[in-house]
């Protein structure tokens, strides 16, 4: 050992360990990492990888090789073989591959350290070829214990490069395996040259060099020199690439495909940071939960392409509003997230719900067509409602579904008992099953009025569930559930059957108007039930009106027409429920044979306050005089509606100002009726001089 140091210190210049040691650190970590890209590639690029990693090997071994031995000050002049120079290299090479190749047979136990063992031996190999290349005018004395300890440390080291990189112990584990394979090199050339003494012999014969001191100085510099620059340069290239990708795949995976909009999992990482912010320093901010109206039968009627389309166009119109404390993220299907950040009060986020809702009800134009959306919007408050991001987005959309239960194209706000609501749902579905076994089921019914006149001319049936221990249970709280479970069919006609029979017992022989659901709609024998019906009850057919909502009729367009022409020919009347709340009426209106037109409450509710509501009823009033079909006014309740939708034109109207549902058993008599539309009469008269007495004080 001491004359290995002993030779380290004196027969080596400093300048050529310091470029050697560079070199061979450089070329080795260099190694080490397309040795990680081995393993972590298949198929082409994993043998492209192979064949890198070996040749920066060789080149890094052969290269510290050389340029030591030419920093070697030898006791005789030198001139190297040129064949066994380039065998060296070859040797160095293959070897290697080939311990690489082992080491990533990572099924079979050791072949890690195996593969490493044969690295380290090749690099053993190399510099014994290389000492056998230098031809002087001597003898070669060699020490073989010193000789069998390169080769034995060289392979040990070469074990321990492979192990630290294949087994890891720290974050480090790149330079760890390169400083043990530079070691390896190392400790066999010092070692190795430690074990040779040379005794020169005076007029010995000298072989006719091929390579000197200097060419092969300026060989090994320029050879190493370039490959190291291809292999770095290669290395740099693939880097950026696995970069690119990453970016990529990164991006595909936090935005949505179809608009471009983040989505959820990116809306977790956006908002949830901006919510800390607004924690942090105590302001409030909106959280929005939109839900498209009736897109499905966009959908269904366009197909999905024109669907993606539009939810890429409504998005681009939205994001193009958007100021900078305001987000969008698509959250699912039809189903958006917006949020805004320095949000003073709920006006400030209502106003910002009311933008988006305009946005969203902008014509859109694709195909010749001009489509019409609307939207139910949810908010929730931060920090008032929660500070926990998916607990605003959860109780935003149990807003939106509010909005969108009440008849849609509406803005809501959460409201303690929301989620309660909700658990309520889940609660009573279980005991929805046996609804009808156990006589749970009430008919109720709500008057329809001439809107001039105000005699009544009907009566729609409304479906009450008598829960033993939840009391009585409104329609829109179960009949989701029924729909869902299909439990509807058999619901539906409990409803069609008792509606009948109550009718035949007024003394009024004016019509009653039954809802169908979509999924009763879908059978194709659906006619021949109201038929059997009527025949059981003695109902006569022109007294029963079948109300129909636009997205039942788009959900399956050919049957619920042959199903209309089917109940009008067998003289039942048909109304087109909900108009205006669907993507466009005026088609519906075309293509079906509708007997009646109902406004939906949600427009006559808003007359007073929304111009776009009056302007909808003046539309649906114009078609419906057009198409020469009567307009039914949904939810009037003083009478200022009810001027304007009789100046409207429209024919009938329905609400509570005219009375609250009623079961269906307790429907007046004639005689009763008649008291109470005078009665009705008066109050509107009296409300009516009370109004001018009151214009005229104030003029």
């Amino acid at each position: 050992m001491l004359s290995v140091l002993s030779s380290i210190a004196t027969e080596y210049h400093v300048l050529s360990l310091a470029a050697a040691s560079l070199l061979g650190f450089a070329g080795c970590l260099f190694t080490i990492k397309l040795y990680g890209h081995v393993n972590s590639e298949t198929g082409t690029r994993r043998h492209l990888c192979l064949f890198l990693a070996s040749i920066t090997c060789a080149s890094a071994i052969w290269g510290t090789h050389f340029i030591t031995m030419i920093g070697h000050e030898h006791a005789v002049e030198h001139v190297l073989n040129a064949r066994l120079t380039i065998l060296s290299f070859i040797v160095a090479f293959l070897m290697s591959g080939f311990g690489f190749f082992l080491s990533t047979l990572r099924s079979i136990p050791m072949f890690i350290e195996l593969g490493g063992l044969v690295v380290g031996l090749g690099i053993a190999a190399m510099h014994y070829i290389g000492m056998a290349a230098i031809i002087m005018p001597g003898v070669k004395s060699w020490d073989a214990g010193l000789v069998v300890s390169s080769v034995a440390l060289g392979g040990l080291l070469g074990a321990l490069a492979l192990n630290r990189f294949a087994r890891p112990g720290s974050r480090f584990f790149n330079i760890a395996a390169s400083f043990c394979l530079l070691a390896a090199i190392l400790c066999v050339h010092f070692i190795g040259m430690a074990a040779v003494t040379v005794i020169p012999v005076s007029g010995m014969e000298q072989e006719r060099a091929v390579l000197d001191k200097q060419t092969l100085l300026a060989t090994v510099a320029l050879a190493i020199g370039v490959l190291m620059l291809v292999v770095a340069a290669g290395h740099a290239i693939d880097t950026q690439g696995t970069r690119a990708a990453a970016e990529k795949y990164r991006y595909f995976a936090l935005h949505d495909p179809i608009t471009g909009l983040p989505n959820r999992q990116y809306l977790s990482q956006m908002i949830a940071a901006r919510l800390e912010e607004k924690e942090a320093g105590g302001n409030r901010a909106a959280v929005l939960f939109i839900s498209l109206d009736q897109f499905k039968a966009i959908n269904d009627l366009h197909g999905y392409g024109a669907g993606d389309e539009i939810l890429s166009a409504v998005s681009a119109n939205i994001l193009g509003d958007l100021a900078e404390d305001e987000l969008l993220a698509r959250f699912n299907g039809d189903e958006f997230v917006a949020f805004k950040g320095d949000v003073p009060n709920l006006n400030a986020a209502m106003l910002f719900a009311y933008k988006i809702r305009d946005i969203i009800m902008q014509p859109i134009h694709w195909n010749n067509y001009t489509l019409n959306l609307h939207a139910s919007i949810g908010i929730a408050m931060f920090p008032d409602d929660s500070t926990d991001l998916d607990t605003l987005v959860l109780r935003a959309a149990l807003a939106a579904k509010r909005a969108k239960r009440i008849g849609g194209h509406q803005i809501k706000t959460y409201v303690d008992g929301m989620e309660e609501a909700t658990r309520r749902q889940a609660v009573i579905a279980p005991d929805l099953k046996s609804v009808i076994s156990d006589d749970q089921l009430r008919l109720f019914v709500q008057p329809q009025n001439d809107a001039r006149t105000l005699e009544l001319t009907g009566y729609e049936a409304l479906l009450r569930w008598e829960h033993p221990e939840k009391g009585l249970i409104g329609a829109a709280d179960f009949i989701p559930i029924a729909e869902r479970t299909g439990q509807i069919l058999d619901i539906g006609q409990w409803v069609l059957e008792a509606a009948c029979q109550h009718a035949v017992t007024w003394d009024l022989a004016i019509p009653v108007s039954v809802n169908a659901s979509p999924l009763q709609l879908s059978r194709s024998n659906y006619p021949a039930v109201v038929s059997q019906i009527l025949i059981e009850t003695g109902l006569p057919a022109g007294r029963l009106e079948i109300e129909l909502t636009e997205s039942s009729i788009i959900e399956d367009h050919d049957r619920v027409l042959h199903a209309i022409k089917a109940l009008r020919d067998m003289g039942v009347r048909v109304a087109m429920d909900d108009f205006g709340t669907g993507y466009s009426s005026l088609n519906t209106l075309q293509n079906f044979p509708f007997d009646k037109i109902k406004v939906d409450r949600v427009f006559t509710q808003s007359i007073e306050t929304d111009p776009r509501s009056r302007a909808i009823i003046r539309s649906a009033v114009l078609l419906g005089h057009s198409f020469k079909i009567p307009v039914l006014a949904e939810g009037v309740e003083n009478k200022i509606q009810l001027d304007f939708l009789t100046h409207a034109g429209c024919a009938q109207v329905q609400g509570f100002l005219f009375g609250h549902p009623l079961p269906a058993s307790d429907v007046p008599s004639s005689v009763e009726q008649a008291r109470l539309t005078e009665k009705l009469k008066a109050s509107l008269a009296g409300s009516h001089q009370s109004g001018r007495e009151k214009q005229k004080v104030a003029s």
